[in-house]
């Protein structure tokens, strides 16, 4: 699993830029079928989202499907955490 922030966020392409607490950026490519948790404000729970509802800046967590030969991922599932 990986921690951090989204520092930019490519819908379009389905891609993301995060940077975990120690700096270290990595890229993370979403697959059609990656699983998006957002949390719900009423409840601060977590509910099934979708990619556009992620935003630069956000705290996730990030369980990792496979790593690319270049050191970027591919995601399984991306939750909000912030």
């Amino acid at each position: 699993m990986i921690e951090g922030r989204i520092r930019h966020l490519d819908v379009a392409n389905r891609s993301a830029l995060i940077v975990e607490e120690n700096g270290n950026e990595i890229t993370v490519n979403f697959a059609l079928r990656t699983n998006v948790e957002v949390i719900e404000h009423e409840t601060v729970g977590l509910m099934s989202g979708e990619l556009e509802d992620l935003e630069e800046g956000y705290e996730v967590e990030i369980e990792v499907a496979s790593k690319n030969e270049d050191g970027s991922i591919i995601c399984d599932s991306i939750a909000c955490i912030s």
